[in-house]
């Protein structure tokens, strides 16, 4: 920053005739994005005394662009936003618009942001207007003595950004205006940023997988079942399962088994009490099915 304000006396000492020439009114607004570079709109309107404007700037300049003028980058001990009116020959006042995006004008510390930025006075400027956007989601740092300096500030809310500008009149050549605010996110971003989320989607997808081995390594339901049924009980409901039908009569499992009527009658209620078959009595017959929930396929 020393650097920078030494450049801008440089300036200020190179051209000695600077002081005689009239700023009628300078324009700085500065967008404020979430990554902390920030989209600069600069425009100087002036009197035909000015023949160039250099304006000192201590962060980088990229992607600009001018209107109602001309305007170039110039760098050397700092970077320099150089504009010329549209003609040498021009009588009256008359506006330059640049636009740039700018860095290098925020640090971040933890979860506070600090943004600086010096405008140097090189002409006697009638108005100075300066208007500063925050990123959506930020509010001033309530954990810093002084959020906002210089005093005087008008804070207003558009959405979820918080604006603020101040307006400076009858400034002198040398004079700088040092812009300071601290701000910081709704949500702790140094908590956000710092957390990995693998540490946690690697171990469920470790966990899933096993689910699924270990799923399909048990026994399904109809197996488990008839590991735990004799001989006569496993045949009894193979019978049934071939059938393929909701209910079968109970005398074609007797005709089908080999098994006597007792006996069949006798697994039959076995199976029931076990939770393995329904039985339907209809008239004088008994219509038999399987579990459904033990015997899906």
């Amino acid at each position: 920053m020393k650097r920078f304000i030494l450049a801008a006396i440089f300036i200020l000492f190179l051209f000695p005739t600077v002081s005689a020439q009239i700023m009628r009114q300078l324009n700085v607004t500065v967008d404020i994005q979430p990554d902390g570079s920030s989209y600069m709109n600069v425009s100087f309107r002036f009197t035909e005394e000015i023949k160039k404007i250099d304006f000192p700037f201590s962060g980088k300049i990229s992607d600009l662009g001018f209107e109602k003028g001309k305007c170039e980058v110039r760098k050397g001990l700092t970077n320099i936003l150089h504009c010329e009116p549209p003609s040498p020959y021009m009588i009256g006042e008359t506006i330059v618009y640049s636009w740039f995006k700018g860095s290098g004008l925020t640090q971040r510390q933890e979860n506070i942001t600090y943004f600086s930025f010096d405008i140097p006075i090189l002409w006697d400027t009638d108005r100075i207007y300066v208007t500063v956007k925050l990123p959506g989601g930020m509010f001033l740092s309530d954990r810093v003595l002084l959020p906002i300096s210089p005093s005087g500030a008008e804070k207003k809310i558009e959405g979820k950004n918080i604006i603020i500008s101040w307006l400076f009149m009858n400034k002198s050549p040398g004079d700088v205006i040092p812009v300071r605010i601290y701000y910081e996110s709704l949500f702790p971003q140094s908590l956000t940023e710092r957390f990995d989320y693998r540490w946690i989607i690697v171990p469920i997808f470790i966990l899933i997988v096993g689910l699924i081995i270990i799923y399909k390594k048990l026994p399904k339901k109809t197996e488990l079942v008839l590991s735990v049924l004799n001989e006569g009980e496993r045949m009894i409901v193979d019978i049934i399962r071939k059938e393929g039908q909701e209910r079968v009569d109970q005398r074609k499992i007797v005709s089908s088994s080999g098994f006597s009527k007792a006996k069949v009658s006798r697994i039959v209620q076995g199976l029931q009490g076990r939770g393995v078959v329904d039985v339907e009595r209809t008239g004088r017959k008994n219509r038999v099915s399987l579990k459904k929930i033990i015997f899906k396929e």
